[in-house]
């Protein structure tokens, strides 16, 4: 057998080989990595729906439910609304939002609402803008501003636009994007809150419009 063939056939093996034990150990890590991701969204949304009366992103709370939202997640208008209860009764909502283009792409804000529709919290669930400049959008003394909102009586626009939140220096399309994911959960909030309220659970493995 030419030596070229032989060749072919151990990197055909080898490669095999190696598919074969990439594929175990992604079936491997999947659960792990599944887990890891229901665990984040989980301490996400524990943040905003805290127990505390007067909320503030600064200082960490117990959570005001007792269920396990993401068992509780409904899908309305593509959005994914995960529905914190306690006693068997709905006590908070969190809106998974995805604000307008900012300078790297879009922002995924997770919104926490009670059941009557103030703000109880805001979390930053992905977004790729620079580090110490549209990045500062995580910090908690910046999303402070944005918790114990009344929403009929806020102005949700940034000082620029006339509002009366500070947005970030230099990164004010930073802000805009996180107040447009606020104001989306608002607005479906009042547009759709007997649907919120009473539609059944979606199934495990079941996408919401890919958020």
């Amino acid at each position: 057998m030419p030596e070229t063939v032989k060749m072919l056939i151990v990197l055909t093996l080898i490669s095999a080989a190696a598919s074969l034990g990439l594929a175990a150990f992604n079936d491997y890590t999947k659960p792990a990595i599944a887990e890891n991701e229901r665990q984040y969204t989980l301490s996400s949304i524990r943040k905003v729906i805290p127990e505390a009366e007067d909320p503030d992103p600064c200082t960490p709370s117990e959570p005001k439910f007792e269920n396990a939202p993401d068992q509780d997640a409904v899908c309305v208008d593509g959005t994914m609304v995960y529905r914190g209860r306690k006693g068997g009764e709905i006590v908070g909502l969190a809106f998974r939002t995805i604000g307008d283009e900012a300078y790297s792409g879009t922002i995924t804000t997770l919104v926490g609402l009670d059941v009557g529709g103030e703000v109880t919290g805001v979390e930053i669930i992905k977004h790729a803008e620079t580090p110490g400049l549209g990045s500062i959008i995580e910090d908690c003394e910046w999303r402070s501003q944005l918790v114990g909102n009344d929403p009929s009586s806020m102005v949700w626009k940034v000082a620029k636009d006339g509002g009366p939140v500070d947005q970030i220096s230099g990164a004010t399309i930073s802000s805009r994007s996180v107040i447009d994911g606020i104001v989306d959960a608002i607005e479906l909030f009042e547009k759709k809150n007997k649907e919120i309220m009473s539609a059944e659970p979606m199934k495990d493995g079941e996408v919401c419009d890919g958020r």
